[in-house]
């Protein structure tokens, strides 16, 4: 009955809902990937992945590093909600309009391969789309992700359907380029429905606030340029691979990095979740904050270890059976891609704390210096040993940019301390148990409050 109980409380209602979308997404898109990956075969389904990688870059640019931000603004300045979405929603359509035109050139200028610049033009204008992203952050900052979890959902799920008509229909590549967008058209839609519906904030242009803009820009300024770099030392092996290599090994390394990816939601669920109560013990309760930052890390980081040393084991197992024979060569990939999973895990807490302490500008020091190693190690490794060696840049990236480079400032320190706390405590059980436990009476507390 207690165990039934704790599912009345808000917060959990909030991360079950959080953990049944990527949940549902994970064993769906893997489901949709093996049918389109084993029909397109690994040089068309590179071909595909390199143009989603590429327009990727440019879809960060496009959000204006707002997410967060936003989320902050909306708990703290609820009086002031029509401004800030008002603001924010023009702030992000101008920006995706200008950043869909740049894709447009730049896949033209730098893509000799004409089949390619009709599959980024294609797959670019969920730039546009994805402008409606600023109605998340009002179910996010209300700790309400049903709505979010429901219209990213049935957009996925429609394009996944598509796709699998698509395969037994024996389509081109062009058609499965129009499936992706397919998922961000029907997700928008739904999110404005949702919004109108279940919200009473007025969008107008008389809403528009100069001084809101400015202050929402220099607050996410840093963090538009280190998801940039972020982007860069993620996604852009792909598109390097696709320049330095060819088709099939993005393709090897697009499935590798799918099955390992895909384990991001659960931190991502988790403190998305836990953000809005982090943003209030910041303001009312520091040693809570505190308490509360090393408790997410340490379970979270207990997790990805048991993610990675699983795949570590079974990884080549795994794809052959998914994928086949014709992508074995992923499998080497995925044994070293997994590993990311450890420095992701503790990144995401690591990340919410820089926002919530207004540290955002160091996020770009960090990540641009992950993107530095990256590129580096890019040109490097892929020529000599292909996908194999994007893995080994990935990784070295992440652990320098996101774990190092903490240590590396008087006012990240603190952050770095905990971090390293947290990969200590998963050497030993007893921590990570009484840890979880704590947490679990956190959020029981927190429904008494609530009642």
């Amino acid at each position: 009955m207690q165990f039934l109980e704790l599912f009345k409380n808000k917060l959990v209602k909030n991360i079950s809902w959080l953990f049944f979308d990527k949940i549902f997404r994970m064993t769906y898109g893997i489901f949709v990937s093996v049918l389109v990956a084993r029909y397109l075969g690994p040089v068309a389904f590179g071909e595909l992945n390199f143009s989603i990688a590429f327009v990727y870059v440019f879809l960060v640019i496009s959000s204006l590093g707002m997410e967060q931000v936003l989320i902050r603004e909306l708990t703290l300045s609820k009086e002031d909600r029509n401004k800030i979405i008002s603001t924010s929603l023009i702030m992000r359509g101008l920006a995706s309009i200008i950043i869909y035109l740049l894709v447009v050139v730049m896949a033209i200028r730098y893509n000799p391969d004409i089949s390619t610049h009709l599959l980024i033009i294609i797959i670019g204008t969920q730039i546009l789309l994805q402008a409606t992203d600023v109605f998340f952050a009002v179910f996010m900052a209300e700790v309400n992700s049903k709505y979010v979890v429901l219209a990213r959902n049935i957009g996925f799920l429609f394009s996944g359907l598509i796709k699998v008509v698509f395969v037994f229909i024996k389509l081109s590549l062009v058609w499965f380029a129009l499936a992706t967008v397919v998922e961000f058209f029907v997700c928008s839609l739904l999110i404005i429905w949702f919004f109108k519906r279940k919200t009473d904030i007025q969008i107008r242009l008389k809403y528009w606030d100069k001084q809101i803009g400015k202050q929402i820009l220099n607050s996410s300024y840093p963090l538009i340029i280190s998801s940039v770099f972020y982007v860069i030392y993620t996604k852009l092996d792909q598109v390097m691979l696709g320049y330095l290599t060819s088709s099939d090994e993005v393709g090897y390394y697009a499935v590798a990095a799918k099955l390992s990816e895909v384990w991001y939601f659960i931190p991502s669920a988790i403190v998305n979740s836990f953000y809005p109560e982090l943003v209030k013990l910041k303001e009312q309760n520091t040693n809570r904050f505190k308490g509360l930052i090393m408790n997410l890390m340490t379970v979270l980081t207990a997790l990805a270890l048991s993610i990675a040393l699983f795949f570590t084991f079974f990884s080549e197992t795994l794809i052959e059976s998914l994928y086949g024979a014709e992508y074995i060569a992923s499998g080497k990939i995925l044994t070293i891609h997994i590993w990311s999973c450890l420095i992701v895990f503790s990144a995401v807490v690591s990340g919410a704390w820089f926002v919530i302490n207004r540290l955002e500008k160091y996020s770009f020091y960090r990540t641009g210096t992950g993107a530095i190693v990256n590129i580096a190690l890019n040109f490097i490794l892929i020529p000599a040993y292909g996908a194999l060696g994007a893995a080994v840049a990935t990784l070295v990236a992440k652990f320098i940019a996101s774990y190092l480079m903490n240590g590396m400032f008087a006012k990240t320190k603190p952050v770095f301390l905990l971090q390293t706390k947290a990969y200590f405590n998963v050497m030993k059980i007893l921590p990570v148990y009484r840890i979880s436990k704590k947490l679990l009476h956190d959020i029981k507390l927190s429904q008494r409050f609530e009642k």
